[in-house]
This record gives C-alpha cells, structure tokens and sequence, in this order.
C-alpha cells in the first residue's frame, strides 16, 4: 500500500511538471559561460527536471553502497565477537567444578526432602 502512495504521488508530479513545461514554451536564452543558446523553456526545464533525477539517484546509489559495507564490516565484526565470547564460555565451563556446573545448568529447583510425622 505504502509503495502504490508512492507512484501515485511520482506520476502526480510528473503530470504536473508536464503541464507546466507544457505551458512555457517560448524561447529562452541559455547562457554557458562560453556559448548562448536560445532554447524552448520546456527543454530546459525538462533537462534540469532529468539532471535533477540523475544526481539525486547516483547520490542514493552511493549512500545505499556505504550503508550495505558498513553492515558487512559489522556482521563479520558481531561474528568475531560471538566467536570470542563462545571461546571464552568454554574456558570458563572447562575451569569449574563439574558438580558446580551441573548445578548451574540444571533447569529444574532443587527440591529438599521434607519430613512429616
């Protein structure tokens, strides 16, 4: 539901850029520094509209590609630390009484005998 809002309100604003661009067609002097050029405001708009896209894209791309080696150096980082953390649970588990650690693992409470007369 949420990615359907979402090409609605994309081909609303396509729409309207359209109109828009629709509706200013004169010409219109493009200045580059170096060259003039007389061009329709409709391409030029349309040609800001698409550059516009373009560089919002190749900015999501490079965050998106960030984000995800970011994750891989932390997962490869959580699996060395659960490795460490098992490694150091086994040493300790080696160094206690074996009564001690029986105990300890065991999931039921320990129940004394009560007697009554």
């Amino acid at each position: 539901m949420k990615r359907q809002g979402k090409v609605i309100i994309a081909i609303l604003i396509v729409i309207l850029i359209a109109v828009f661009s629709v509706m200013n067609t004169e010409s219109i002097p493009v200045h580059f520094g170096f060259a003039t050029v007389s061009w329709p405001l409709v391409l030029v708009l349309l040609a800001a509209v698409f550059l516009g896209a373009i560089l919002m894209f190749l900015f999501a791309t490079i965050t998106n590609y960030q984000n995800k080696k970011m994750i891989k150096q932390q997962s490869s980082r959580i699996q060395t630390l659960e490795t460490r953390l098992d490694q150091n649970k086994t040493r300790v588990a080696g160094k206690t009484h074996p009564d001690a650690s029986m105990k300890s693992n065991s999931s039921q409470p320990e129940v004394k005998d009560d007697v009554h007369d």
